[in-house]
């Protein structure tokens, strides 16, 4: 009886065309897991790793800002112990505008004493904190300080202070000044209450020291790492990356780790492995039920369609064809049943309507191509190996070739960098869409353009895939990003380095000293006179002084020495690799340069002298401010003598 059923070529085909639809979603399934679940991994990996590496990135951001506001308002802090301790209620009120960085600021005396805070902490006036390790810390090392996690019993909350010296002219310590940030409030951070990963994804951040800071954006008090975690254990030894772990409840889990720069601490993102391949395990079932409904419905289906169906459709077949050749003229005969009749009734009007469609379909081509090619931004369409299949008119600026660009391969005529990594066309095809990404086109004419492309896919996972590239000229805003850059570091009259400029080389040199043979010098320059021009010449005058003054000493020293104006009438010169005595001898010439100097107006001459003060910078130096107070002092040696001096002081390891 089996036999004499698959006798029947419907019910052969019926057969046939189940079992490969049943063998196919089986298949499919099986690959589609695998892929799957290989994609969700790496995926994860990725996004673990960039949740990481984004809130460590702006916890950092958020120290390195309240820790360069406080060291800046300690600086700011010029005055003897005296006037720091009957001025503190003055101290304390300037720092109110920095205040909301700081869950309280707080000001104390050599000996550990609160003089001043704010908010007011009433139980805290007057009291003696010397025995606090930060203020030791900071006591011993002069320098600024982050201070451990710890239990504040103000608020009993995780809190780390951050402190920073007080000196006054001579560099003798006056004070510190102090700022308290609680772990857990949201001006700090809100990203981590906020940021959650998949479902049951979570982030915590510690120290390397063993304790638990903040889980999931709050925690009441400090606790320890877990010792049983090893991704934990291996953070706290200074582990960066993902890795595997156990989450809270003890399942396995990807951990991704990041260290912070300013702080020993370290941000995890774990991840469960039950939620992050939950889609892939879902689809699996899905694709199962799918099996099983394709082969319920499509058999009783497709024994139906094969027993009526089949004699009419192929004789429906057999005239379309005929009339596709061109061997039949006449249409195809409307005959069978009334699904038959429609599909004939359809290819006929399909036929006779086939060269007004084709016409319109052209039209609309041209309107297209019209369109695209008046863009500015080039279009570029290719198949998933590269290939060209369509270029508008600015396109061919970016690829570097005016011909017909159809056909060729696109990763022939260009490539493309973001950042050190070169993208080929498996890039592009493996990414997902990409907008706005910045980057380096170079193409065979050699040129190189800075580029802002987009990525579009078009029927992805289809074999007639296509990868559309959106390529927009970004040269312009990258200049005026570099303009901003450069004017955050420079004056803008003189166009010398700024304050801020100059102390960071001046941090890089003096961490150089102790390796360099001669030693690098600093020279500060004091204006003599300058306020006379200012009052009797006016201040464009003045302006212009300073411009002059500018050249002088940026004609006065090398291309790797570092010039800039303090302020005012105040400018520095840094000389790496100098010498004391080279130094001075430069220190002349400038101070004679700029005696010469003279401008006039209204018949009258203007011009000033320098009292220029320097030294060299040792590798005893703790911080910059001890290179600056011996360079300051000599400047005010030199004002002392009758001013248009120059006074070298040396170093103690001189």
């Amino acid at each position: 009886m089996i036999r004499s059923w698959f006798d029947r070529l419907a019910n052969r085909g019926l057969a046939l065309f189940v079992s490969a639809i049943v063998l196919t979603v089986v298949a499919v399934s099986l690959v589609n897991m695998a892929i799957s679940r290989q994609e969700l991994e790496e995926q994860a990996r990725s996004q673990v790793a960039t949740v990481a590496e984004m809130l460590a990135y702006e916890l950092d951001r958020k120290l390195i800002e309240r820790f360069g506001v406080l060291t800046e308002a300690a600086s700011a802090v010029s005055m003897d112990a005296v006037s720091f301790r009957q001025f503190s209620g003055l101290i304390m009120e300037r720092q109110r505008p920095v205040s909301h960085l700081f869950e309280h600021l707080f000001l104390f005396d050599p000996q550990g004493r609160v003089l001043e805070s704010y908010p007011e902490v009433a139980e805290l006036e007057g009291a003696n904190l010397s025995g606090r390790a930060y203020f030791r810390d900071t006591i011993d090392q002069l320098t600024p300080q982050i201070s451990e996690p710890f239990t504040s019993y103000i608020r009993e909350l995780p809190t780390v202070v951050m402190t920073a010296p007080v000196f006054d002219h001579n560099g003798a310590l006056v004070g510190v000044l102090s700022g308290s940030i609680v772990l857990t409030s949201n001006n700090f951070l809100s990203e981590i209450s906020t940021t959650g990963i998949g479902n049951e994804g979570y982030i915590t951040l510690a120290s390397r020291s063993g304790l638990v800071l903040v889980q999931e954006g709050y925690l009441s008090g400090i606790q320890t790492v877990a010792p049983d975690n090893p991704a934990d254990r291996a953070a706290t030894e200074g582990f960066e990356g993902v890795t595997e772990g156990v989450s809270r409840d003890g399942e396995p889990a990807m951990v991704a780790v990041q260290q912070l720069n300013m702080a020993p601490w370290f941000v995890s993102a774990t991840w469960p492995l039950d939620d992050a391949y939950a889609p892939a395990n879902r689809l699996g079932e899905n694709l199962a039920w799918i099996a099983i409904m394709v082969v319920l419905v499509m058999l009783p289906f497709s024994f139906f369609l094969f027993r009526r169906y089949l004699n009419p459709l192929r004789e429906l077949a057999d005239q379309i064809h005929a009339r596709h050749l061109g061997i039949r003229e006449q249409p195809v005969e409307e005959v069978g049943y009334q699904e038959i009749r429609e599909l004939a009734e359809a290819f006929n009007r399909v036929m006779s309507d086939r060269t007004e469609v084709e016409a319109r379909l052209r039209a609309e081509q041209q309107r297209g191509d019209s369109i695209l090619g008046a863009l500015q931004e080039g279009v570029v369409m290719t198949d998933t190996l590269g290939n060209i299949r369509y270029a508008n008119l600015a396109a061919g600026t970016f690829l570097g070739r005016v011909d017909d660009l159809v056909g060729a391969h696109l990763f022939e005529l260009v490539s493309f960098e973001t950042g050190h990594e070169q993208w080929s066309a498996a890039h592009f095809l493996d990414s997902d869409e990409i907008h706005g990404m910045d980057g380096v086109l170079r193409n065979q004419r050699d040129q190189s353009l800075d580029v802002e492309i987009t990525v579009l896919h078009v029927s992805r996972g289809e074999p007639d895939e296509r990868l559309v590239f959106v390529i927009r000229d970004d040269s312009e805003r990258r200049r005026q990003e570099q303009q901003l850059s450069w004017q955050a570091t420079h004056d803008s009259l003189t166009g010398l380095l700024n304050r801020r400029a100059f102390s960071a080389e001046l941090v890089k040199w003096l961490a150089q000293a102790s390796t360099l043979e001669v030693p690098t010098v600093l020279m500060l320059i004091d204006l003599d006179h300058f306020k006379p021009v200012n009052d009797e010449g006016g201040h464009l005058l003045g302006d212009e002084l300073l411009r002059k003054l500018a050249d002088i000493l940026r004609q006065a020293v090398r291309k790797t020495d570092a010039v800039a104006r303090f302020g005012g009438d105040e400018f520095a010169i840094l000389l790496p690799a100098c010498g004391l005595d080279r130094g001075t001898g430069l220190a002349e010439q400038v101070r004679s340069d700029i005696e010469k100097l003279k401008l006039a107006q209204q018949g009258r001459q203007f011009g000033v002298t320098a009292s220029i003060g320097l030294t060299d910078l040792s590798a005893g130096d703790s911080s910059p401010r001890e290179a600056l107070a011996r360079a300051d002092e000599g400047a005010y040696a030199a004002k002392a003598r009758g001013r248009n001096q120059v006074v070298a002081v040396p170093s103690a390891d001189a």
